[in-house]
């Protein structure tokens, strides 16, 4: 349970008026600030309660530091106020190319740049959030500001301890820009990152929806759909509770979907779908398509907060799934799921607009807080990072009818 303490003179230095220097942590005024790679069993209650009132719970994140650690180095940083109470904020470092989000198209005409400058594309990057999901703020509501403001101090000299050039606060929901004020109008630059969709669930049932919310095209066309997948195969869906019994199904159709994807920030691991139901604290819903012979063909991993249902990865065979619709077939079970048990509103992971906006769902913006930092470069790298921000190319997102939410 070792702490991070490497924090050196100049964290004094930059913040003389808030910060004194620790042997082993940051002191602020009110309270200190630690950064470590494991949670000491006497903050074990600390950090249950910083995301009590979250989708995501601690115990997820702790998944993501035992089954993603090839792919990013997480760690803590602790808030510990003098009055005894304590925020546990996740960070994680990853080396990120910064053209990675432009389409090829760009990308190609700027082939040169990654040959020739490589240094200058490609970051260590601190990304504050999670590395497997959307960015939350420790602690509740009410704390938002206070952690934001605390955070917003202490960044930089963190990044700078753990030689990172970037800091990235990575995928926060817009309802975070009051308390992340102090970023944006600071040396952060906010820009959007590839939003998730929703849609809110006020019909009595699927056909319901479908009358009321969608054109006469798209019924048509998505009865068409449905009567083109029950003619192949009389596919069922059911919801399980745990993946283990069913993980060597699941995973080679999660990497089908991979294998297609333009954009991937993280690969998940068989170890995470594994540990998944445990990580997700009961709040998992697993929903599973077969076919006649019980071959399961389509899956999401959905988690129930509330009167919330987020849809966050999805597996598809894509042997048969685009003949089948299996896509469609999975959104009107889930939905009909959701409707059946009182959910109030259904959000979709990012990315594959297209249908999500034949299907009247809403953008959910979600953004990202980026600076370097160093003051001289950041001077012109936040000038420029708008210009690689990924929705700016994106053909579909200008489309919705809140495409301006994400500005």
């Amino acid at each position: 349970m070792g702490g991070y303490d490497g924090f050196s003179e100049r964290m004094a230095a930059a913040y003389s008026r808030d910060y004194i220097l620790s042997e082993d942590d940051i002191k602020i005024t009110r309270g200190r600030v630690r950064m470590v790679q494991c949670i000491p069993d006497s903050l074990d209650p600390s950090w249950q309660e910083s995301y009590e009132d979250k989708y995501l719970k601690h115990s997820y994140y702790l998944l993501l530091q035992d089954t993603l650690g090839e792919q990013f180095d997480h760690y803590f940083l602790i808030l510990e106020k003098n009055d005894g109470k304590a925020y546990v904020q996740p960070v994680f470092l990853v080396r990120q190319n910064i053209l990675e989000g432009l389409p090829v198209s760009v990308k190609g005409l700027g082939a040169w740049i990654p040959r020739w400058l490589s240094s200058l594309c490609e970051f260590r990057t601190l990304m504050v959030g999670c590395s497997a999901g959307e960015g939350t703020l420790a602690g509740r509501e009410c704390d938002h500001n206070e952690v934001s403001r605390v955070l917003c101090d202490i960044l930089p000299e963190a990044a700078r301890q753990l030689k990172a050039s970037l800091i990235v606060l990575k995928d926060f929901p817009s309802s975070y820009r009051p308390a992340l004020n102090c970023f944006s109008s600071g040396d952060y630059v906010r820009i959007p990152s590839f939003p998730a969709c929703q849609i809110n669930l006020t019909y009595r049932d699927f056909d319901d929806y479908m009358e009321r919310a969608l054109s006469y095209k798209t019924r048509k066309n998505l009865r068409r759909k449905f009567r083109d997948a029950d003619r192949l195969d009389n596919y069922s869906m059911e919801v399980l509770s745990d993946l283990t019994s069913v993980l060597d199904e699941i995973y080679p159709l999660y990497n089908q979907v991979i294998a297609r994807t333009k954009f991937q920030f993280e690969v998940l691991t068989k170890e995470y779908f594994a540990g998944l139901a445990t990580g997700l604290n009961g709040s998992g819903r697993f929903f599973v398509w077969r076919d006649s012979f019980g071959k399961i063909v389509a899956f999401n991993i959905c988690v129930l907060y509330g009167k919330i249902l987020r849809d966050c990865y999805i597996g598809l065979d894509y042997k048969i799934a685009l003949s089948a619709h299996l896509y469609f077939v999975s959104f009107r079970d889930i939905i009909s799921w959701a409707i059946e048990n009182q959910v109030e509103q259904y959000h979709t992971s990012a990315l594959n607009y297209s249908p999500k906006l034949h299907l009247k769902l809403e953008l959910s913006p979600l953004d990202l807080y980026v600076r370097h930092v160093s003051p001289m470069i950041n001077f012109f790298f936040r000038r420029l990072i708008p210009l690689l921000e990924p929705t700016r190319y994106d053909p579909v997102l200008p489309k919705f009818r809140n495409f301006q939410d994400l500005r």
